[in-house]
């Protein structure tokens, strides 16, 4: 069997038609020309990744790590924030200072 490269959306509804299991895999290996060995291969990766997001309440490791990066930012911008507080606090007692 010629190899084709499918789809993303063509591989996902493969794999999902394999699932619902109305149509033979042979006959959906067929009508997307790819070998029963590639929709086991795609089906298998499917379930990796449904396992995945169960496991991590539906978040990968990248939203994860994605989620840390922006608390680590706002928690910078927050001290940041303070500081320019702080300065124009003091730019405003030393301006008083040198106006009396």
């Amino acid at each position: 069997m010629s190899k084709r490269k499918l789809s993303n959306d063509d591989a996902l509804a493969l794999v999902l038609s394999g699932l619902k299991g109305e149509i033979p895999v042979s006959d959906l290996c067929r009508k997307y020309g790819v070998s029963t060995a590639t929709y086991y291969k795609l089906r298998d990766q499917f379930i990796a990744a449904g396992t995945q997001g169960l496991q991590n309440h539906g978040k990968t490791n990248q939203i994860k790590a994605l989620e840390l990066r922006i608390s680590e930012l706002e928690k910078a911008l927050g001290r940041k924030t303070l500081e320019v507080e702080v300065l124009k606090t003091a730019e405003d007692f030393f301006a008083r200072k040198r106006g009396l």
